[in-house]
């Protein structure tokens, strides 16, 4: 099966690269850097997302039976111009792929589209976006459907929620916990009785190039954990694991109130018709993104 993708070199899509590539899949990837591969399951066509007109005749000689949808430029920038600029280049893909009988395309949304709702999510629950990210995911997802369906391509929408793992963005969560705890910093926490859905950036790519083997209709999944993980769960278990004493102020919250309900994914029906689960413990998540981070191996922090 030959498959294209975007985002290939980012942080999920360089796990997602590496699974298909020892499933044997013929892969090409959009990318930025004019590096070619030296594997000969790899192909690299360099161009940006707004500029399809310079690879756009590469892409159709490639033909591909199947795409995945990584790239988000800007981020963790989420203005309106940017999310709008995204929207345009993202519908215009789209079509792209269509049009060159691609039959499917799995696109990755956000969990954040799901507002501040608490508790388990499902893919029924209606979407309440609150900024311009979440707003022009949201469209894309309503948009990108449709423009399947007129090209007869099946269009495969990921809600994930909490990715973590080597080679996040430095401001992430998790890797500020990590750097501040190595340099015996307290770390920025806003609130530490804040909890997330964290699921492993490998458990996504699995979940990813599970649902490209399996799902051949336009359909929706969350991609979580399934369950609930508290910050101060995290920051504890960092400082305890890198054997670093905590002797500073616990961060206060900002909120008066103590009660604290917050979202999960359900992921009933991915495990029902696609027959994933994440198979990576947030703990030995952590000790991945810990060894990754700091150049060492887990076993230094058990």
């Amino acid at each position: 099966m030959k498959i294209f993708i975007t985002g290939g070199t980012g942080f999920i899509g360089k796990f997602v690269v590496d699974q298909l590539k020892k499933q044997g899949y013929q892969l090409l990837l959009l990318s930025r850097s004019n590096k070619d591969s030296e594997e000969s399951e790899i192909k690299n066509i360099t161009g940006e997302l707004g500029d399809i007109t310079k690879w756009e005749g590469e892409l159709r000689k490639f033909k591909p039976d199947a795409a995945l949808h990584l790239a988000w430029e800007g981020l963790p920038d989420h203005n309106a111009h940017i999310s709008k600029l995204n929207l345009e280049y993202s519908l215009n893909i789209t079509k792209l792929l269509g049009n060159i009988g691609c039959k499917r395309l799995i696109v990755t949304g956000s969990g954040w589209e799901y507002g501040s709702q608490a508790g388990k999510l499902s893919e029924k629950t209606i979407c309440k976006p609150f900024d311009a990210f979440t707003d022009a995911k949201r469209t894309l997802n309503l948009l990108g459907k449709k423009i399947a369906n007129e090209n007869n391509m099946a269009f495969i929408w990921t809600r994930l929620f909490y990715v973590y793992g080597p080679s996040q963005q430095p401001k992430a969560l998790i890797p500020h916990i990590i750097r501040c705890a190595k340099d015996h910093k307290q770390p920025n926490i806003r609130n530490p009785k804040a909890k997330n859905d964290f699921i492993y950036v490998e458990d996504v790519a699995d979940a990813l190039c599970a649902i490209l083997k399996k799902c051949n209709e336009s359909n929706t999944y969350n991609i979580g954990s399934g369950k609930l993980t508290s910050v101060s769960y995290i920051m504890n278990y960092i400082f305890d694991r890198l054997h670093i004493k905590k002797d500073f102020k616990k961060v206060q919250s900002q909120s008066k109130d103590a009660a604290f309900n917050y979202a999960f994914a359900d992921i009933s029906k991915i495990k029902k018709e696609i027959g994933w689960e994440p198979k990576i413990s947030v703990e030995e998540g952590i000790l991945k993104t810990i060894a990754s981070q700091l150049n060492t191996v887990n076993q230094t922090f058990q």
